[in-house]
């Protein structure tokens, strides 16, 4: 097993379960028995890098935490009530220390644990037993299932690019989302599923069709040929429209922007890069047009601060803010 693939679950716990524990306040005891479960295993390693990434989200610092940052978190999460109502939501433990997600949607326990992932900034390209070729995007995580009757792709998160396989036993080849299942006819597509349990699923057809169906929408299905987009949610989908190429070109490590707002340009360029990167509302409505490279956030920042009256404002390497630029 690599490091990208299949954690287990009980390994996921033991990291929770330190998690909880550095809360406590100083003790050497504790951070002593934790330097040894994690320098135990490179396993451990990363499901603490894991934990420590997912609780981020509920504090503002950034960056890689150790034991005492992950302390200082949760400190911050006793300090402010609405951090500890979602860290409580996060965080749910049974007696025997085993983590449940019964308060939450199961998308970030499942994608942590998913056989095939993309961290921040990467991506990564796999062939499946049927010659399928599964491309992931940035913060992406899949599983696979193959048995005799059916080929299944399920996405947790994130942005997949399909190039379907002809599969000689004539298995149907499904992709499954949290909003409805996309069924694939020859054919070449991307499928981007945003973290946020209340956001649609966008679909987008490069060659031949898919079809398209909603999980609470018995019997409707929707037929998506070449060069068509849509986004759908569990009831319903939208009409298709024409696919814009730049919406796709993340598949050669590009972000094109055509007269995009500068809100909407750091947001998407956000996906690609650790940490917090957010822009003042008074530069929010510039515009950005232009090629930037994925795989050099530094550089495409420096580009659009040439560019556009704006300066760079970093706290650290991980927290970037865009303001207007002083006269």
């Amino acid at each position: 097993m690599t490091l990208a693939n299949r954690i287990d679950a009980t390994i996921v716990a033991q990291a929770a379960d330190w998690m909880v524990k550095l809360q406590d306040g100083p003790d050497a005891r504790n951070h002593a028995g934790f330097e040894r479960w994690r320098a135990a295993s490179p396993v451990h390693a990363e499901a603490w890098r894991r934990m420590a990434e997912m609780t981020r989200s509920f504090n503002d610092h950034v960056g890689e935490l150790g034991p005492q940052g992950a302390r200082s978190v949760l400190e911050s999460v006793n300090a402010q009530q609405k951090r500890r109502r979602a860290m409580t939501r996060l965080l749910t433990f049974s007696g025997a220390g085993i983590v449940g997600w019964t308060l939450l949607d199961a998308t970030p326990w499942r994608s942590w644990t998913a056989g095939y992932s993309a961290s921040v900034g990467e991506q990564r390209e796999f062939v499946l037993a049927d010659h399928t070729r599964l491309t992931l995007n940035t913060d992406s995580a899949v599983d696979i299932r193959f048995d005799a009757h059916q080929r299944r792709i399920t996405l947790y998160k994130g942005e997949i690019l399909v190039v379907s396989g002809h599969d000689p036993a004539g298995r149907p080849l499904h992709v499954d989302t949290r909003n409805g299942v996309v069924t694939p006819i020859g054919t070449r597509f991307t499928v981007r599923q945003p973290g946020e349990t209340d956001q649609d699923t966008r679909v987008s057809v490069i060659e031949g069709a898919v079809e398209i169906r909603p999980a609470n929408a018995t019997g409707q299905v929707l037929t998506l040929a070449r060069g068509q987009t849509t986004t759908f949610n569990r009831n319903a989908f939208e009409a298709p429209s024409a696919l814009d190429s730049s919406s796709v070109a993340w598949i050669d490590g590009l972000l094109v922007a055509r007269n995009l707002r500068l809100a909407d340009f750091i947001d998407e360029l956000a996906r690609y890069r650790r940490g917090i990167l957010r822009c003042d509302p008074s530069v929010g409505d510039l515009r950005v047009t232009g090629t930037f490279p994925l795989h050099d956030t530094d550089k495409v920042l420096r580009v659009i601060q040439h560019v556009l009256p704006v300066t760079l404002h970093s706290r650290t390497r991980y927290w970037v803010t865009l303001t207007q630029r002083s006269a």
